[in-house]
């Protein structure tokens, strides 16, 4: 765009639209307006004037959504998909680390996250908080495919798959800085001094905290042992639990640690596919919730829930709470739907730029095919989204106003060479 001239001009029409504001508005036949990066306008019952110039896109009486934000993930884990099933979390990591530190070099890194890229905005997720080795590669990777990415430098005890040591990361930390958010492996993974290490490292940066925390008994018990303390409770002696810290999967808590989340309006990463897949757990969603606990939906590593998709997480997420309480409203649609795009931007403290649409906000959305059999009568839309809807019923996907899937196609991705790049660096694994 020339120096002075207007921002490009969308309007998204003839749309059901999902707002997952305040009021959890649905709006029929309503049209979106973008200008630039920015929703300015959303028409209820209508569309506006047309301007000259402006891309007009007719919905079908289609859905219009927030993208979805993934709050747990290891992108380049794609590069592993299949190599670990059928394990548990320590079964899985002692057959997954041997492997990465065998294989990963930032070329390859690459390579699993453009794939990862493809396949998250191909399924409308168009926000991801990301731990994995050699982030600023990912970083890079995201920013030319349009994803928005939250990353930021990885700490564990120990020589890891990227063959640094904890002194060395503790060193590159600073110099490498400012960073966003500060990546600590987990309690079971790291001594306490290393802990707080790295966790003092980010407080006195002003970064915010994601690490593995309580993902399945023997993880608890391992740290028990080790500390005296089970892991969230470790956390809080810490000092290392609020509102600028994640928890991914917290499956394993008692009463006092689900009050404890709550209390200090901590964040969990609910990721129940791996959780299902690892034979973890469940999380205990809707005690968390009403202990003031914020909640968001991760699709963890595609090497361990084999995916990363977060319209099936959705839809586990909402059945496997019914199913453990044995109560059908135990958490409804609604709130699973707010969990994968408010209250996951929340969770990555980004609720005032994306997670929902409206004015001022960025444009983050999802157009559903409005063809679809699945979708087809759609009497309650969030409802028909949660417990009907698949990523094939992606069809259009903006990011900060940025149409990166158009017509079920990448627009900032070669697939083809996408997919034969992955083929070729793993043709040796396995």
């Amino acid at each position: 765009m020339s120096e002075g001239s207007a921002p490009r001009r969308t309007v998204i029409h003839n749309a059901t639209v999902l707002t997952a504001d305040a009021a959890d508005r649905v709006l029929i036949d309503a049209s979106v307006v973008i200008e630039g990066s920015v929703i300015v306008a959303i028409v209820d019952g209508g569309r506006p004037e047309p301007q000259p110039g402006e891309v007009v896109i007719d919905a079908g009486a289609g859905i219009v959504m927030p993208g979805l934000v993934d709050v747990h993930s290891h992108l380049p884990m794609t590069l592993f998909r299949g190599l670990a099933d059928d394990r548990d979390l320590q079964a899985f990591l002692g057959r997954l680390l041997p492997l990465e530190a065998a294989t990963l070099t930032p070329a390859v890194v690459a390579a699993g996250g453009r794939l990862a890229m493809a396949e998250m905005l191909g399924a409308g997720v168009t926000t991801a908080l990301d731990m994995y080795w050699y982030p600023e590669v990912t970083a890079e990777v995201a920013a030319a495919a349009g994803l928005r990415l939250a990353t930021g430098p990885l700490f564990i005890g120990g020589e890891a798959p990227d063959h640094e040591r904890f002194a060395d990361r503790v060193a590159a930390y600073s110099a490498s800085g400012p960073h966003d958010w500060t990546m600590v492996h987990g309690t079971y993974t790291m001594s306490v001094g290393e802990l707080e290490e790295a966790a003092g490292l980010a407080a006195a940066a002003g970064s915010r905290l994601h690490l593995h925390a309580a993902e399945n008994q023997a993880e608890v018990d391992q740290v028990l042992a080790v500390t005296g303390r089970r892991p969230v409770e470790l956390l809080d002696h810490l000092g290392l639990l609020g509102p600028t810290t994640v928890l991914a999967h917290a499956v394993v808590l008692t009463d006092d640690e689900v009050a404890r989340l709550g209390a200090t309006a901590t964040a969990v990463a609910h990721c129940p596919l791996s959780n299902m897949k690892l034979a973890s757990g469940i999380c205990r969603v809707v005690d968390l919730l009403a202990a003031g606990a914020t909640v968001g939906l991760g699709t963890d590593g595609p090497s361990s829930s084999n995916d990363l998709d977060l319209f099936a997480a959705m839809r586990v997420a909402g059945l496997l709470a019914k199913v453990a309480s044995l109560d059908p409203s135990a958490l409804t649609a609604h709130q699973v739907f707010k969990m994968a795009t408010i209250e996951g931007a929340r969770t990555l403290g980004l609720e005032a730029v994306t997670g929902s649409i409206e004015v001022g906000k960025e444009a983050d959305l999802i157009r559903l095919d409005p063809s679809s059999p699945s979708l087809t009568p759609a009497f309650d839309p969030v409802s028909a989204v949660v417990y009907a809807a698949s990523r094939a019923d992606v069809v259009d996907v903006w990011v900060a106003g940025e149409r990166v899937v158009a017509d079920r196609r990448h627009t900032t991705l070669d697939l083809e060479a996408v997919l034969s790049e992955v083929r070729m660096v793993t043709r040796t694994f396995g």
